[in-house]
């Protein structure tokens, strides 16, 4: 990942699910990168960073990458939705921003247990309100858990969107695994983390989606990576950017991960009414909360004040 000197600003706040914000401080205006450097394959508290594999045919191992190391966007696309529609997994995915002011900086934290196609648990944090929130979704019903600066409330909600989780929140990078790839890439290898490899491609080419969206500003210094495990799922993105206009330099960070793949389950809060230790929150009523907006697409707005270029999940926010 390239330098920042240690000034993007590091988000502090608990992770969070996507119906609900919290506050974050908006940190100290950036410098300008140095160099552009792959980023390891993100952390999952085990292991070192990668280092690139020796196998110089390993491309084999990946249904959407042809030996000569090209990728098949839409293949890709597939696997990955085809892969983790039928098993469990856990997403999480944040937004980072250093320097300028107003709606272009909000940061955004997601982390979502995806235990089956109608269980899920969700936490939601933000820059654009100082609310945290919870959804538990369960077959019986789906409930929410609005902490703010007023107090707690919890409720029973009835989702708009209704389609099997699994498959909705593997969409959550469909606008980057589509628009990064299919805009060509700079480099392509394989890399080995604790005996586990993944393929890694590198682009430096800022997708139209990305210009058009924040054409009040000059893009620079855009660099994305995608790891793809060999199961045919998109393991990991991160990529970064620089905003400039006159009087303006916003450096923007976006990050996705797809962990405990065929791992993750999902217990059962004690705040949701009839939970055998459920002692009610504070501030605890039984007022509905707003249903949620109705799917939308991935293709971004003219309006440059739209932030962040959208994927299906930040358009759809379904429960």
């Amino acid at each position: 990942m390239s330098s920042r000197g240690g000034r993007l600003l590091i988000v502090v706040a608990a992770l969070a699910l996507l119906a609900g914000c919290s506050a974050f401080a908006v940190g100290e205006e950036s410098t300008p990168r140095e160099t552009l450097t792959p980023a390891p394959v993100p952390d999952d508290g085990v292991g070192e960073t990668a280092t690139p594999s020796s196998t110089t045919d390993a491309f084999g191992a990946y249904s959407s990458i042809s030996a000569t190391g090209s990728v098949d966007a839409d293949r890709l696309y597939a696997s990955h939705i085809n892969y983790l529609s039928s098993r469990s997994y856990t997403v999480g995915w944040e937004r980072r921003t250093a320097g300028g002011s107003g709606p272009i900086t909000r940061e955004y934290r997601r982390h979502v247990a995806v235990q089956d196609d109608e269980t899920y648990l969700r936490r939601a944090e933000g820059s654009a309100s100082d609310n945290e929130t919870l959804t538990y979704a369960t077959p019986e019903g789906t409930y929410r858990r609005v902490l703010g600066p007023d107090g707690t409330t919890v409720s029973r909600v009835v989702p708009r969107n209704t389609g099997p989780a699994r498959e909705r929140f593997a969409k959550t990078i469909t606008f980057e695994a589509l628009a990064f790839l299919r805009s060509g890439y700079d480099e392509i290898d394989v890399v080995e983390r604790d005996g586990r490899h993944y393929a890694r491609v590198i682009s430096e080419h800022p997708p139209t989606q990305i210009v058009e969206t924040y054409a009040a500003y000059a893009v620079h210094d855009f660099t994305a990576t995608v790891w793809i495990a060999p199961e045919g799922y998109v393991r990991a993105i991160h990529y970064e950017f620089d905003l400039i206009n006159v009087d303006e330099r916003i450096a923007v960070e976006w990050r996705y991960d797809y962990t405990d793949v065929g791992k993750t389950t999902v217990e059962r809060p004690a705040w949701v009414p009839g939970t055998a230790t459920d002692a009610g929150p504070a501030g605890t009523n039984g007022t509905a909360a707003p249903s949620e907006r109705a799917p939308g697409t991935a293709t971004p707005t003219a309006d440059p004040s739209r932030v962040p270029p959208p994927t299906a999940v930040n358009v759809t926010t379904a429960d």
